[in-house]
């Protein structure tokens, strides 16, 4: 739905300005592998691997917070645009939750007023943009050059306040259910192996 409203509102626009002029990409790193108090804290870890479904919540590494200061990526808020780079390439994903990010993606934030939904639908324009003008050539990497050489609408910002504020509550009901699976994934890892050792029945759970 959010998809067909950004086409119907946006890509009729005469594209005249310039990607990275309306969106800052951002990039990330890795710290040490090698340093054991850097990683498996609480701090989720964006990386190519973790590029599935609109929402990214949880990741393959998790970080300490000592690990993120030893990081070349800052820690990037909820409704950050993450694009992979390198590896499976163009993929996008929403940060679910405060996350750092590894070098292999670069972070999308809109300037002048745009909101992240509006940033999520145009990326994914340019990077359609992107994969046809490779055709027939090996598209194996973003690099930042290519965002520059691709031309976007110049909207306004009360153009930009509109979009957001139509598509915003789509996003967050599939953020919010999207948390919920993750409870209820954990609340049933939690509870079948209590169930099937016997140690609870299912007589238990209702009262």
């Amino acid at each position: 739905m959010a998809q067909a409203i950004f086409k119907s509102w946006f890509v009729d626009f005469e594209p005249s300005r310039p990607f990275t002029e309306v969106v800052q990409v951002l990039s990330g790193g890795t710290p040490k592998t090698g340093t054991e108090t850097f990683w498996n804290g609480v701090i989720p870890f964006f990386t190519p691997k973790d590029a599935s479904g609109i929402f990214t919540l949880t990741t393959e590494k998790t970080l300490t917070k000592v690990g993120l200061s030893n990081c070349n990526s800052r820690l990037y808020p909820v409704n950050t645009v993450f694009l992979t780079a390198r590896g499976t390439v163009g993929k996008l994903a929403l940060a679910g939750r405060p996350m750092a990010m590894n070098q292999s993606c670069y972070a999308l934030v809109g300037t002048e007023g745009l909101g992240q939904h509006y940033v999520y639908h145009l990326a994914q324009h340019v990077v359609e943009s992107l994969k046809h003008k490779a055709t027939g050539a090996v598209f194996d990497a973003i690099v930042t050059r290519d965002f520059e050489s691709e031309i976007v609408p110049d909207i306004t910002t009360a153009e930009a306040r509109s979009f957001e504020e139509k598509v915003a509550p789509i996003y967050e009901i599939i953020l919010n259910n999207s948390n919920e699976n993750i409870r209820l994934a954990e609340l049933r890892d939690s509870l079948l192996p209590r169930l099937m050792s016997g140690e609870l029945s299912v007589a238990d759970l209702g009262r």
